[in-house]
């Protein structure tokens, strides 16, 4: 019989379905009912399936791209039938059981070596790896994680639905270079914070906004987060952060499962630190930005030094200790702006911030 009870995951939920692995000449067939009680059956080509090496007594196979299909099958007659019904594919390599026969301190010294590996693969390994994974998500689903990361936090918030409408006016006079869909929330805080989520959301509290006396200032700060938007810092971050959280939805390329680690921590962005290096290469893509549209970059230098003139304790500013204010950037804010070639006077954008300064009101 070349029939097996399994446990099917496609890679996109969470969810395990019961199915029937069914092992036919050149491909494999799997049998499962969906939530919703339809029949439902996948096909596998032989060549695509690969098979999890592990120590246990189940059999994991895996198939198709990122993210995986995976099925688990428990019967330990499947390897001998795989032998018989493809003598031509070595589905499973030999297993190493030598280590079983060593004296119980071999065992504890080899037991403990490898805990220390995986410690020191979880502290060092497992940023690294998260920022790897950031740099391969695809950008839809990057978007689309952003959105549901959105749709769970902003309920925390009292939108200013006026102010983010004219400040998502103001954002399409501007070409910010990016392929992402920016897409401004306003909401009602006083503090001067701004954040980006993965996918293109940005929330800025209008307590900044209040704050600010010119379009080149605004303009200055939504350049900066779209650049953390653009070169992902924000997935990058929020992998980094949760990277235990996600270890497991890693490893069993769940998808869904991201998402959802995600969403439930939403709430932290607003307090995610960059690092000196992140917030560098997102001034430089910001400045960039404004040499290419004519701007004045003198934007930044002012928005940098009304952050510092409003509050003398700039560690209690949420901005600036989530986005690090140094010297440094300051500096180079102004060597920039006294380098910078002659700018031009865009009237359409300068009413558009008239206009947001008319809904401040």
């Amino acid at each position: 019989m070349y029939n097996f009870s399994v446990r099917y995951h496609d890679g996109r939920l969470s969810i395990a379905h019961d199915a029937t692995l069914t092992l036919m000449p050149d491909h494999w067939l799997i049998h499962y009912r969906d939530p919703s009680g339809e029949l439902t059956s996948v096909r596998w080509a032989l060549p695509g399936i690969v098979t999890d090496d592990n120590f246990s007594t189940l059999f994991i196979f895996r198939y198709g791209e990122f993210p995986q299909q995976t099925i688990e099958c428990k019967e330990e007659s499947l390897p001998e039938t795989l032998k018989k019904r493809y003598p031509e594919k070595v589905f499973f390599k030999k297993r190493i059981t030598n280590i079983f026969k060593l004296n119980n301190a071999t065992i504890t010294a080899v037991a403990f070596a490898v805990v220390i590996l995986m410690g020191l693969g979880y502290w060092y390994g497992l940023p690294w790896l998260a920022g790897a994974v950031a740099a391969r998500f695809p950008v839809s689903t990057e978007v689309q994680m952003g959105d549901t990361m959105y749709d769970n936090m902003i309920q925390a918030y009292d939108v200013d639905e006026h102010l983010t409408a004219a400040t998502n006016d103001f954002v399409k006079s501007i070409n910010f270079k990016t392929h992402y869909p920016i897409r401004v929330t306003v909401v009602k805080n006083a503090d001067a914070n701004a954040f980006a989520l993965p996918g293109g959301r940005i929330v800025v509290f209008d307590g900044i906004l209040r704050k600010m006396k010119t379009k080149e200032e605004l303009a200055a700060l939504l350049a900066h987060e779209v650049s953390h938007v653009h070169y992902r810092h924000s997935l990058r971050n929020i992998f980094r952060s949760l990277g235990g959280y996600l270890f497991l939805s890693l490893l069993l390329n769940d998808i869904n499962g991201i998402v959802t680690v995600l969403a439930d921590n939403s709430n932290m962005l607003a307090n995610l630190t960059y690092s000196r290096e992140l917030e560098t290469e997102a001034d430089s893509k910001a400045m960039a930005i404004f040499q290419a549209d004519g701007l004045n970059l003198k934007g930044f230098v002012d928005l940098f030094t009304m952050l510092k003139n409003e509050h003398g304790d700039i560690g209690s500013l949420k901005l600036l200790s989530t986005h690090p204010l140094t010297e440094d950037r300051l500096q180079e804010a102004e060597k920039m702006a006294e380098n910078q070639k002659p700018v031009k006077e865009d009237i359409g954008l300068e009413r558009k911030w008239e206009a947001i300064e008319q809904a401040l009101k």
